[in-house]
């Protein structure tokens, strides 16, 4: 698929009206929060706000790959933005992890764990502050003070 974007959040986009999630990485959701300091800010929407930039006025290919897709249904695909990988500008800016598990998600181990190690220690994007991994935040795990679902703080 080829075509103009449409950013959904952090990890997932539309293109040519087909929704792909980003292999290999995982951002914030958009209602997840992260600290710097003490302040919670939005870490979920600067997430979605990174891929957005990382789109803006490029045409996007994604190719759709041949693994199961990814929680909900949405396939995964390999997409760039004028021959750059957007999940490894991801990992780069610091906005997207790499998720633990086996199986293929060890070949993006392999390829963007320095990327993201750099991330890391140059305090990009999530690592400037506090976060909790987003397959964490999905199971209900939060920062201290951040809401949960309910409206609660924790």
């Amino acid at each position: 698929m080829r075509g103009v974007a449409q950013i959904v959040d952090g990890d997932s986009l539309a293109v040519a009206g087909r929704t792909f999630d980003l292999a290999g990485v995982d951002a914030p959701e958009l209602a997840q929060r992260c600290t710097r300091g003490e302040r919670l800010y939005d870490c979920g929407l600067l997430a979605q706000a990174a891929l957005m930039d990382l789109t803006a006025g490029v045409p996007v290919v994604c190719r759709r790959l041949a693994q199961q897709p990814a929680s909900g249904g949405v396939p995964l695909a390999r997409c760039t933005a004028g021959g750059y990988d957007l999940s490894e500008g991801m990992v780069y800016t610091g906005w997207a992890l790499i998720p633990p598990g086996g199986g293929a998600a060890d070949q993006y181990r392999a390829a963007f764990g320095p990327i993201q190690e750099g991330a890391r220690e140059r305090r990009r994007g999530l690592w400037k502050g506090a976060f909790v991994e987003p397959w964490a935040w999905r199971r209900g795990q939060r920062l201290a003070g951040e809401p949960l679902a309910d409206g609660a703080s924790r």
